[in-house]
């Protein structure tokens, strides 16, 4: 029985997580020790969540129970160890190159991204661009913003979504580089780093390319 380790909610995906062909109910009231109500209010609540999600009807002998799942958010829910993957990778690459050929791969892989997205920004003004920029920023959870008060726009992200990684190895820095400039089709100057103890990552936009 799965009592007094975390909140009910957290408990409950736990037990979906250890039941990836998913769990009914009363299977859920029975392991928690707590009522079928209160298993349908913290479902009905995750599945607004998109944490878990109804799967297949469940025959149990009497009347058929739906099972519940998770959903990839839900499984992503719980934490992943990406950060010392991506060092030991990252640590391995940077070994076998020099460092300009490290920094050229950041490079390449920034607007390799880039063109994959490179449709959302088609036809749209530079201003529009940028505008479409932050969204996407936002959609990549860079926590973007676009200050337009110093003359030329800055977008600052106020949260560098490889922090711990662009600790060890600032050439990240050319990845971002490289996917706001190709995406914009501008030049651009980072002028603050998360990385390096500066309050966010600055992108000061300049004047469009021409020809």
């Amino acid at each position: 029985m799965t009592k007094g380790i975390g909140t009910r909610r957290e408990q409950i995906l736990k037990l979906l997580l250890e039941s990836r062909l998913g769990l009914g109910i009363d299977e859920i009231a029975e392991q928690l020790d707590i009522s079928r109500n209160a298993v349908q209010q913290h479902l009905s609540s995750l599945e607004q969540e998109q944490l878990v999600k109804k799967d297949i009807f469940k025959s149990t002998g009497g009347r058929p129970s739906r099972n519940y799942v998770l959903t990839e958010h839900g499984i992503n829910y719980f934490p992943k160890q990406y950060s010392w993957f991506g060092n030991l990778v990252l640590s391995e690459l940077k070994s076998e190159m020099s460092e300009d050929a490290f920094r050229q791969f950041m490079w390449r892989l920034g607007v390799k991204l880039a063109k994959t997205l490179l449709t959302q920004f088609d036809g749209k003004q530079p201003d529009e661009k940028v505008a479409a920029l932050v969204d996407t920023m936002q959609s990549l959870g860079y926590e973007a913003s676009l200050d337009i008060n110093t003359g030329q726009p800055i977008i600052k992200a106020s949260n560098c979504v490889y922090h711990d990684l662009a600790q060890q190895f600032s050439e990240l820095c050319d990845f971002d580089h490289a996917l706001i400039s190709t995406l914009l089709d501008r030049p651009i100057e980072q002028t603050a780093c998360m990385a390096r103890g500066d309050c966010s990552c600055t992108f000061l936009i300049k004047s469009e390319v021409s020809g």
